[in-house]
């Protein structure tokens, strides 16, 4: 699509050349989808002319209601037409002003905000068909431009399934999500990303992940497999999940294999606030088994549980629990 704006802007300029237009259609000839997304924008340029006459009123208040002009803004338009984009600019707007009636409905510029709070799951569909389900005490800021789908996850846990995104003007548009360590671009994928301090933890259940790191090149994640990324510009790390299920969450359970006991601990204290002190060598304890998180105290009933098959011992001090060996 960036190609596809430089060419327009060159040819609209008047001062392209002859080579020019060889190397334009030979762009358009080199792949199917470059021809494709050139018809589209070419059909909307052609539909500034079909706007029929009684339509024009609509086409002046719609660009009145964007605001009321500034030195810099009419500056910035008369550029537009000087190299031929203004008419498709123009004819875009009207038309979809006059389709959905408020600027705010634009399909390409959407943005929202969803969170859970400590224990609390939910899931949300997306305007492009996307599935996207949050993990306990979880942030994300959703946003859909005309040519970029972005989720940036600011913490905790989410898990995606991509629509098709039928709707993009240009055809599907790209889908990214970013934590404060990595850009993750999503090719047709199911997958879950979970941020935590300064750490991202990426799973991939189907479809292909592109990791975006500083600047490294992309390492690509692939069908079951999981990377970490510690710290800001370092390189994706493969990861091994033998020891947990990473999307058990999601049927609202963690699944524990010869897991470590404070490593277990520490995940189900995501889904409930208790304050726990362990004994020297506790902490390695090694755990298996299903806990179930639909419940106000997840993390303590567990807790109980496990007590009744290892060598340990509860007892309270203040607020906390001291877990020691018996």
């Amino acid at each position: 699509m960036e190609e596809l704006i430089a060419w327009s802007v060159k040819l609209g300029s008047g001062t392209a050349t002859i080579e020019d237009e060889q190397a334009f259609q030979h762009w358009r000839a080199k792949d199917p989808v470059h021809e494709t997304a050139w018809q589209k924008l070419h059909a909307i340029e052609q539909g500034l002319n079909a706007v029929p006459p009684k339509s024009k009123p609509v086409v002046t208040q719609a660009m009145t209601l964007v605001g009321k002009p500034t030195p810099a803004s009419v500056k910035r338009m008369q550029m537009f037409k000087q190299v031929g984009v203004g008419a498709a600019v123009f004819c875009t707007l009207a038309m979809l002003f006059h389709q959905f009636g408020s600027w705010q409905l634009l399909p390409w510029h959407q943005q929202s905000h969803f969170a859970t709070a400590m224990g609390q799951r939910a899931t949300f569909t997306l305007s492009d068909g996307t599935r996207l389900t949050l993990n306990t005490d979880t942030s994300v800021d959703i946003n859909y431009a005309l040519l970029k789908r972005e989720i940036v996850l600011k913490t905790g846990e989410i898990y995606l399934e991509t629509g098709k995104d039928t709707q993009g003007l240009f055809g599907r548009r790209s889908f990214w999500v970013d934590t404060q360590q990595v850009k993750m671009e999503a090719i047709g994928t199911k997958f879950s990303v979970y941020q935590y301090g300064t750490n991202t933890r990426l799973h991939v259940t189907e479809g292909i992940v592109a990791m975006h790191s500083g600047q490294h090149p992309p390492v690509r994640a692939y069908t079951n497999e999981s990377y970490k990324m510690q710290g800001n510009a370092s390189l994706p790390i493969k990861a091994d999940v033998q020891q947990q299920d990473p999307l058990a969450w999601l049927d609202g359970v963690v699944v524990a294999k010869q897991m470590r006991l404070n490593a277990l601990m520490s995940e189900l204290l995501r889904y409930q606030a208790l304050p726990l002190q362990y004994d020297a060598d506790v902490g390695n304890l090694q755990v298996s088994g299903v806990f179930q998180l639909n419940r106000v105290d997840p993390a303590e009933h567990a807790l109980q549980t496990i007590a009744q098959t290892l060598p340990i011992r509860l007892s309270k001090h203040n607020d906390s629990i001291i877990i020691r060996k018996k």
